[in-house]
C-alpha cells in the first residue's frame, strides 16, 4: 500500500476516535511511548498518531501499536481497516523481495537505474548503491508502489525475466480483481443503507398522513 493510503488509512482512524471521551485512556496508555510532558501538545486523534509516528512507534510497516490500542478500545471495525492494510502491505513487500532477488541476480544495476530515467531524480542516482535502494528512490517519488507496478515490468523486461514480469502482472490482476470486489460491495451496502432510509421516509409520512386523517375524522 501506498503512503497517501497509509495516511488516509491513520485519518480514516482518527476521525473515529471520540477524543472528549477516550482521550484520558488514550494518553495514559501511551504514556510509555511518549516524551514527559507532551500531552498538552495532543489535541486530537491525529496528533496523537503523528506523535507517535514522530517517536518512531507507529509507521507504514509498523503497526502494532495502532492495532494495540484499537483492540483495547474494542473498535473491532477500525481493527479490521487496520489488519486489511496491513496483509496487502505485506504482499506487496513480499513480491519486492522477490523482484529484488532476481533483479539483483542480474548485477545489471546500471542498466536498471537507466530504465528508470526520469522517475527518480538524478542528484539521487549516486546514493543508489543496489536493487533495494533503486526501489527506496522510487517509492518516494511516488513511481512504485502497489498500484505503481508498471516501472517493475519494465525492469523485468528489460533484464528479460519473463517470469517476473508475470508474476508481477498477476500480483496487478489479483489486486485489481480484490478492489473492484470491494468496490462493489461498498456500492451494494449503500445502496441498501439507502433503500433503508427511503423506506423509513415513507413508512414515516405515511404514519403522519395516517395520524392527520384520523384527526380530521375525529373532529368531524
Amino acid at each position: 500500500m501506498s503512503l497517501i493510503e497509509y495516511r488516509n488509512l491513520l485519518y480514516e482512524v482518527s476521525e473515529k476516535i471520540a477524543w472528549s471521551t477516550e482521550s484520558r485512556r488514550l494518553l495514559f496508555v501511551c504514556k510509555i511511548f511518549l516524551p514527559d510532558g507532551c500531552e498538552n501538545n495532543i489535541q486530537d486523534g491525529l496528533s496523537l498518531l503523528i506523535k507517535l509516528e514522530e517517536e518512531n512507534q507507529l509507521g507504514i510497516d509498523s503497526l502494532e501499536v495502532l492495532k494495540d490500542l484499537l483492540e483495547r478500545m474494542g473498535k473491532w471495525d477500525l481493527l479490521q481497516i487496520v489488519d486489511k492494510f496491513e496483509n496487502k502491505r505485506k504482499e506487496y513487500k513480499s513480491l519486492l523481495e522477490q523482484s529484488g532477488r532476481v533483479l539483483d541476480e542480474c548485477s545489471q544495476l546500471e542498466r536498471l537505474v537507466s530504465v528508470c530515467d526520469g522517475k527518480i531524480s538524478h542528484d539521487r542516482q549516486q546514493h543508489i548503491t543496489d536493487v533495494w535502494t533503486l526501489f527506496t528512490e522510487l517509492e518516494k517519488k511516488n513511481n512504485l508502489g502497489i498500484k505503481r507496478l508498471e516501472i517493475l515490468k519494465a525492469m523485468a523486461t528489460e533484464m528479460e525475466k519473463p517470469d517476473l514480469l508475470q508474476q508481477v502482472e498477476e500480483f496487478g490482476k489479483r489486486r485489481k480483481q480484490e478492489e473492484d470486489a470491494e468496490r462493489e460491495k461498498n456500492e451494494l451496502e449503500e445502496a441498501r443503507r439507502r433503500s433503508q432510509g427511503e423506506e423509513s421516509s415513507m413508512f414515516i409520512s405515511y404514519i403522519k398522513m395516517y395520524m392527520i386523517n384520523g384527526f380530521e375524522v375525529f373532529y368531524t
